[in-house]
């Protein structure tokens, strides 16, 4: 395997983090061993994808407790002049 280079890396782990699934699935389909695809760009890409969802996740269970506490301690208001 050889070893990639750095801008390698990180547009591997941008089609997953940006594509998501898709995206991981469209370079696994038309990725091409010459490529770096073969040679651990699927790694990089699988990092970017699993990044993007423990973001989301995490991004949503703090906005759904910040909407809570707020909703709960009477702050939510919206006052509309």
């Amino acid at each position: 395997m050889k070893e990639f280079s750095g801008l390698a890396k990180v547009g591997y782990f941008c089609i997953g983090l940006f594509g998501g699934l898709p995206g991981v699935l469209v370079a696994w389909l038309v990725g091409h061993d010459g490529w770096g695809w073969s040679e651990g760009g699927k790694k990089f890409a699988w990092f970017g994808c699993l990044f993007f969802f423990a973001a989301a996740i995490v991004l949503s269970l703090t906005g759904g407790l910040m909407a809570l506490i707020a909703v709960m301690t009477g702050n939510a208001t919206v006052t509309v002049s």
